[in-house]
Order: C-alpha cells, then sequence, then structure tokens
C-alpha cells in the first residue's frame, strides 16, 4: 500500500511538472504570435519558421531523457525543416485550386511521405542539414515572391489561444513519448507545423493568394534558421548541457536567419537586367 502511495504521488508530481511545462511554451507562443500579429506576412512566417515549439521541447526532452538523447532528437528536427519545406511549397501550389483544410491535408501527407526517407539521416546532423537546406533553396526558388504589399497578419477570435494550448501540449508530448518513439522521431514530432498551419487555414479564408506566397516566403527563411538551431544545439548539448547549449543555438539560427532575409531582399529588389532594344 506504501509502495503504491508513493507511486501515485510520483505520477503526480509528473502530471505537475507536464503541466508547468505545457503552460510555459503557450505563454511563449502567445507571446511570440502576439509580436507577429503587428508584423507584415513574410516576417509573420518568418516567426512561425522559428523553433517557437521545438527549442522548448528539446529542452523537456534533455531534462527527462538527457541531454545525449536531445541531441539525437535534434537531429529530427533539422530534417523536419526540409519536410515543412515541402509542405510549404506543396501548399502554395494546391491552395491555388482546393479549399484551406483539402490543402492543408493533402500538404502534410506530401511531407509525410517523404518523412521514411529522411529517417535515414538520424545520427548525421551534416547530412540533414545538407538536404534541408537544398530542400529549403529549391522551396524559395518555386515560390513566388508575391505581391509588393503586405498588410498585418490578423487573426480569429480565440485563434491565438487555441494554437498557444495546442503547440505547449506538443512540446509536452514529445517528451512524453520520446522514449517509445525514438529521439530521430521525437524531434521531427516537435517541429510539427502547428503555428504555421493554423495561420495558412485562416489567411486561406481571409487574404489573398499573393498574401499566403509573401507568409511562406518568410516561412521557408525561417525553417532553415530552424535547421540551423537544431543542428547547433545538436552539437554543443552535451558538452554544455540543454540549457546553455539552447541559448546559444538560438542567437546562431536568429542571426543566419537574418543573414537570409537580408539575401532574398536584395534578390527580389535588385533591377532585372535591361532587354537589348530590337533594330
Amino acid at each position: 500500500m506504501q509502495h503504491d502511495c508513493e507511486r501515485c504521488g510520483t505520477l503526480g508530481e509528473h502530471d505537475m511538472d507536464w503541466g508547468y511545462k505545457a503552460v510555459l511554451t503557450a505563454i511563449t507562443v502567445a507571446l511570440v504570435l502576439l509580436v507577429a500579429q503587428a508584423l507584415g506576412r513574410r516576417l509573420a512566417g518568418l516567426l512561425a519558421g522559428l523553433p517557437i515549439v521545438t527549442a522548448p521541447a528539446l529542452l523537456w526532452i534533455a531534462s527527462d531523457q538527457g541531454a545525449a538523447f536531445a541531441a539525437r532528437a535534434a537531429v529530427g528536427s533539422i530534417a523536419a525543416s526540409g519536410l515543412m519545406a515541402l509542405f510549404a511549397l506543396a501548399y502554395e501550389r494546391l491552395s491555388r485550386h482546393w479549399g484551406p483544410w483539402r490543402t492543408l491535408a493533402a500538404s502534410l501527407a506530401a511531407a509525410a511521405g517523404a518523412a521514411v526517407p529522411m529517417a535515414l539521416l538520424a545520427g548525421h546532423p551534416l547530412r540533414a542539414v545538407l538536404v534541408t537546406a537544398a530542400l529549403c533553396a529549391v522551396a524559395v526558388l518555386l515560390l513566388p515572391a508575391g505581391g509588393p504589399r503586405s498588410g498585418p497578419v490578423s487573426r480569429r477570435r480565440g485563434e491565438l489561444l487555441a494554437t498557444a494550448l495546442v503547440a505547449g501540449a506538443v512540446s509536452v508530448l514529445a517528451s512524453v513519448i520520446a522514449r517509445e518513439i525514438g529521439a530521430f522521431w521525437a524531434g521531427l514530432f516537435a517541429a510539427l507545423p502547428i503555428i504555421s498551419g493554423a495561420a495558412l487555414l485562416h489567411q486561406h479564408l481571409t487574404a489573398s493568394h499573393q498574401d499566403i506566397q509573401r507568409f511562406l516566403r518568410g516561412y521557408v527563411a525561417g525553417l532553415f534558421g530552424n535547421a540551423l538551431f537544431a543542428l547547433a544545439f545538436a552539437a554543443t548539448a552535451v558538452q554544455l548541457g540543454a540549457t546553455a547549449a539552447l541559448a546559444g543555438a538560438l542567437a546562431f539560427g536568429l542571426a543566419a536567419t537574418v543573414g537570409l532575409v537580408r539575401t532574398l531582399d536584395w534578390m527580389e529588389l535588385r533591377p532585372l537586367p535591361a532587354r537589348p532594344s530590337a533594330r
């Protein structure tokens, strides 16, 4: 009887711990979404691609399973960034003809179809980054730039709270099921497109297709920053500890993302070469 009571107490402590982590993640996501709401489409997409959910999920995985396990999970998050680049490209193409829910489901299915081949990259962070960089580059080249104007991103009532709560639950669930599904798949699960999916559904109903294009171009840039964040975390988590590695990886990924966005701005704003005049 005493043993059972002790076990119940341990389970209760775990429940409180998981609830605390979920709420902390949800608050972080809500604050980021509030900032994104005041920004243009591409910057909002950029924030959606950054490791807003992945970062706390890796930290929770490290606290439950150890830094070495979390480092291996980060490789799954790198691969997930490449899969989400495919998701972004599929969404842009399909949204031209289909409704939001059908487009979202088909785009997720397209990304999921490539998940098994990407699992071959488990344990190889550099290879995973190279493959992800190639997929992000293809997506950027094939995604139209969108119109020159882009209004702020609006949200339906309750959408921000629902998105934040789901994100918090996913970050904790990734840690809870990590041991059962393996490090790679836990890291991939933590990078599911919760924020971007909710934003795309709303924009599909209320905004123009050009706004969706601008959002997705920013999203892909954020995905590459997410991949570099996960690479830095995987390389340093064991040596520095999860918390210090997380801080350094976030700074590295954000700096790389800023550089990429400036490059995209230069590419879009540079004048086109003049055509030779006909004689």
